[in-house]
Order: structure tokens, then C-alpha cells, then sequence
């Protein structure tokens, strides 16, 4: 019965993107009616069941764009629009569909025309515009997006989608202020809009204002709790924990080809110690996209935690061949070369990585272990000493240096950085710290 309802909802609702003009619209995104891949089932059925009902082929178009499945959509959807002539407002939906599949895909160009084909049926000028503004930010275009935006406000001040596009403009132009500002905007006019509160919800987690962002991204998951996006934004929100890990599970679950969510849940489940699971996330998200380096990374990461060196080097070098200068591949070449004990190569890879992100202090930490367990206790200190100056509250810097220092027989020295290493930041393992401190009493 649930599918049902939701499926009557999907096919019947419409509202006024303007409340005094404009057309009559489906809503993009909001609340349980736009389903993903748990249900695609009923509404192939709808279709299959209504052949005529362009209402139909653009709930089922919908979902399976949702669900990742872009071919299958397209085809759904432009079944749609031959349906449409006599709909005006679920053509103009349909066309809206298109768009966004192609933003999905990143396809700027079959975007716009999508987007302009949108502006030039009766009454959907600002949608039209709107839509355009969407795709500019495809390429990260915030000016053009904004233009855009610009004018379907004018063509229609009470335009969501509109409102929307505005805000995500302004956090590409580097403006929180105004960006915030426009989704407020929207969500006065359309309270329960999951788009709006999305987007507030991350822009307020990724500027320090997290316990905010969490309330707006629940907001937007109780609206449309099937949504990979909203589940994959607030599980980032929250950071790495069981609830994190349950909503990636269920984001991937809705869209299988989410390479994003597996990525996050695959570190998650590293972290955890669960190699199984990490494997295939990593496994699914170098499928879904094998041109990106962190996926090969992630593969590589869960080599080297399974004792495998020469994989976890394999991977880092396919990273390297996507992008030469990427330092957490060069990092993984570097772990995997002191996991084999070739450390005069591990320390060249550490000092690469060192060199291309001096905001990371894993590459100059990992050279100082790896320097003391080869009895290089000389260069063990410096990598260690270079650590704690660039990173005076990095707990894992202050263990390294003073496990060096020990080793020289600076015991006041040693005592001195265990201590620091236990009243920093970061993760240490602090009962083995402490032993280590008690051991130089």
C-alpha cells in the first residue's frame, strides 16, 4: 500500500512555481514521491500498466535517473515528451528531467539545449532560465549561473528552482552569506522543499556550523527518505560512525552506480578494520568511476592493510597514471615500499608526497615510523622534529618523534613528546603512548 500511495502522489501532483502565475509543475525532488532503484518495480508497472500516460513515463524517467540509470531514463523520458503535446506542465517537467540527466552525466552542452528548449514553451521562460543556471554550474560557471538565475527571478520573483540555483551560485563565487540567503529564500516559498534544504544543510555543515547543517540535511531525509543525495550529505555531515555507515549502506542501495557514497563508505569501513567490506566498496567505486584517483587509492589502502605490498604499490601507481601528481598516491607507493622494507625508495615517495600537500602531515609521520622500525633513528628524528613544526597539535607527529628520541637515548626529550602526543589532537593509540612515557620514568 505504500508503493501505491506513493505512486498516486508521484502521478497527481502539481503546484504553482509562482503563487499567483506561472505554470502549474511537478515538483523536482520532493518529498517520498520521486523514487529511486526500491521503486522502480511499481512504477514500471504504472507504465507498463498506462502506455499513454505521460504522467507515468515521467515518474519512471525520474526514478531511474535517481537511481543512476541515465540511459534507461533518457529513453523513458523522451517516450514521455511524445506523449506530452496536450500537457503543457508534465512536458515542461519532462524536458526539466532531460536536464538533469544530462547534468548528472556532466554533459553541459545537451544540458543547455534541453534547458533551452524548456524556456521557449508558453509560460516556463523561468524555468527555462533556471534550468540554465543548473547546468552552468555543471562547469562550475557561478557568473553565468547567476545571470541565469537573474532572470528567471525576473521573469518570476517566486520561482524555488530559481531561488535555489541562485543560492548554489553564490557558494561557487565563494559568497555563504548571499548563498544561505537564497535558500532560505526558497524554503519561504516552499517549506518542504528537500532541494533547498539540502543545500543549506551542507552549506552550513561545511562552514562550522554543523549541528545546523545536521538539523536542515535530517530535514531534507525525512522528506524524501530514499534520496542517495540527501542520505550521502548527511552521512558526511555527521562523520564516520554507525549511523554515517547505515546511511552510505542505504544510499548505495537507492544508486547502485553512487561512486561518491561507496568511496566514503569504503573509508569508513577501513577505519573499522572491516577489510571485507572496504574491498568492495573500493572494488564498486573504481567500476563506477575508474577515472578518478581516490577510488585506486582506497583499493590500494585495503592491499596494504591485507599485508599485500605489491598491490597496494600497483595501485598507487594506476592513481599516479590518472594524475602524476597526486600526493596520497604517492603516499600509498611510499606505505607500500617501507611495508617491503625498501626504504630508501619509501623515503623518496614520502618526500614527493610531503612536497605536493604540505596540508597533510600523514607523508612526513609515516617516513619517521618508518625511519625507526629500519633502525634509521637519525633521520627518524628529523622526519619526527619536521612533523611536530608544521603540525604543533598533531598528536601522531609528537608519538613518532619521541619513539626517535627514545631510540637515541634522549629519555627527557622522549618524555617530553609523549606528553604532547597525549594532549594533542588526532588518533593515537594513548595506553601504548602512556606505556611508552611510564617506561622512561
Amino acid at each position: 500500500m505504500v508503493h501505491v500511495r506513493r505512486l498516486a502522489f508521484v502521478m497527481g501532483l502539481s503546484c504553482v512555481c509562482s503563487a499567483a502565475t506561472g505554470p502549474l509543475r511537478l515538483l523536482e525532488g520532493e518529498r517520498a514521491a520521486f523514487a529511486q532503484a526500491s521503486e522502480l518495480d511499481p512504477l514500471r508497472d504504472a507504465a507498463r500498466a498506462s502506455p499513454r500516460d505521460p504522467a507515468a513515463a515521467l515518474a519512471l524517467g525520474r526514478a531511474l535517473r535517481r537511481a543512476g540509470q541515465y540511459a534507461p531514463a533518457l529513453t523513458e523520458l523522451r517516450r514521455g515528451i511524445a506523449l506530452a503535446f496536450a500537457n503543457p506542465p508534465v512536458l515542461a517537467r519532462l524536458h526539466w528531467e532531460i536536464a538533469r540527466v544530462h547534468m548528472d552525466r556532466h554533459d553541459f552542452g545537451q544540458a543547455m539545449t534541453a534547458c533551452r528548449v524548456l524556456q521557449k514553451l508558453p509560460g516556463d521562460a523561468a524555468e527555462g532560465h533556471a534550468c540554465a543556471a543548473d547546468a552552468h554550474l555543471v562547469w562550475q560557471r557561478a557568473t553565468e549561473a547567476l545571470s541565469e538565475a537573474a532572470m528567471a527571478l525576473a521573469e518570476d520573483p517566486r520561482c524555488y528552482d530559481a531561488k535555489v540555483a541562485d543560492g548554489r551560485a553564490e557558494e561557487f563565487a565563494l559568497d555563504p552569506v548571499k548563498a544561505e540567503a537564497a535558500y532560505r529564500a526558497a524554503l519561504a516559498l516552499r517549506p518542504d522543499g528537500v532541494g533547498a534544504h539540502l543545500a543549506l544543510g551542507r552549506l552550513l555543515a561545511r562552514n562550522g556550523r554543523k549541528d545546523e547543517g545536521v538539523t536542515e540535511l535530517r530535514r531534507a531525509v525525512q522528506l524524501d527518505p530514499d534520496g542517495p543525495d540527501a542520505l550521502f550529505e548527511l552521512a558526511t555531515a555527521l562523520g564516520p560512525g554507525p549511523e554515517s555507515v547505515g546511511l552510505l549502506e542505504h544510499a548505495t542501495r537507492e544508486r547502485p552506480s553512487f561512486a561518491q557514497a561507496w568511496l566514503s563508505l569504503g573509508r569508513q569501513q577501513l577505519a573499522a578494520g572491516r577489510l571485507a567490506e572496504a574491498k568492495h566498496c573500493a572494488e564498486q567505486a573504481v567500476r563506477e568511476d575508474p577515472g578518478d584517483v581516490e577510488p585506486h587509492v582506497l583499493l590500494g589502502q585495503v592491499a596494504l592493510a591485507e599485508g599485500r605490498a605489491d598491490d597496494a604499490i600497483r595501485a598507487g601507481e594506476d592513481a599516479l597514471k590518472l594524475v602524476a601528481n597526486t600526493a596520497p598516491a604517492k603516499l600509498l607507493v611510499a606505505d607500500g615500499n617501507a611495508k617491503k622494507g625498501e626504504i630508501d625508495l619509501a623515503l623518496e615517495a614520502y618526500q614527493s608526497a610531503w612536497g605536493l600537500d604540505h596540508s597533510d602531515p600523514t607523508p612526513l609521520v609515516h617516513a619517521a615510523e618508518a625511519c625507526h622500525a629500519a633502525g634509521r633513528d637519525t633521520s627518524a628524528s628529523a622526519f619526527g622534529l619536521k612533523a611536530t613544526q608544521e603540525f604543533p597539535n598533531w598528536a601522531p607527529g609528537w608519538a613518532a618523534y619521541g619513539d626517535a628520541l627514545a631510540a637515541q637515548g634522549e629519555k627527557q626529550a622522549a618524555r617530553d613528546a609523549y606528553r604532547k602526543a597525549l594532549a594533542a589532537a588526532g588518533p593515537v593509540d594513548k595506553a601504548a603512548v602512556q606505556g611508552k612515557l611510564s617506561a622512561l620514568q
